[in-house]
Formats: structure tokens, sequence, C-alpha cells
């Protein structure tokens, strides 16, 4: 049968720039996905999710994702947001650690 229609995050927009701490929804090969805005609290729309491509999980190289993730022992990442290609949210962590560096 027709797929149907995932449900559509409704809530604000992410703003480029901003850090946001979210929860880990789903670690893959390539990268992690979190959920940096949250959905409605009644279930009727999900939360906002983005990737933190494996390039972006650290400053240093990551060459296992999973592994790495696992290692780290969190449920939620610290990441920022850093733009938008084909309407899929790009987040960084290692964005957001340099700019703890820098505030030190």
């Amino acid at each position: 049968g027709p797929r149907k229609e995932r449900p559509k995050y409704v809530g604000p927009d992410p703003v480029l720039g901003e850090t946001y701490t979210g929860k880990i929804t789903g670690i893959q090969r390539f990268g992690v996905f979190v959920e940096i805005l949250p959905g409605a609290e009644d279930g009727s729309s999900p939360g906002l999710e983005g990737l933190v491509h494996v390039s972006e999980l650290h400053t240093e190289r990551v060459r296992n994702c999973e592994g790495f993730v696992r290692g780290m022992n969190v449920e939620e990442l610290t990441v920022k947001y850093v733009g938008n290609e084909k309407g899929k949210i790009q987040l960084s962590r290692r964005a957001a650690i340099e700019e703890q560096r820098a505030k030190r």
C-alpha cells in the first residue's frame, strides 16, 4: 500500500549557531541522530531531530560512531545547529566543544 506520511515537527525553528542539548535518538555508521527540540507532549507531533555527522562528533577523528558514543555512556549530546541542507537539520558537537574551549 501507499506509505503513510510521517507526522511533521510543529514548533519553533532552531536558531542558526545556537547550542542545544538533545536526546540521542539513533546511532548509525555515518553519524548520530539527536532530538534538539521536543515534540508535542501528547505525542501528536515528533520532536525536531538532526544529524551529527561522524566528522562533527569530536575535535579529533572518530572512526567508530557507535563505539565512540557508547564509550561516552551518555543519553544526551550538546550540539550546535550549523545549518539545514535539503531539509535535513545539521548539527555539530565539534563546534559546541570548540565554542566551550574558546569561552574558558
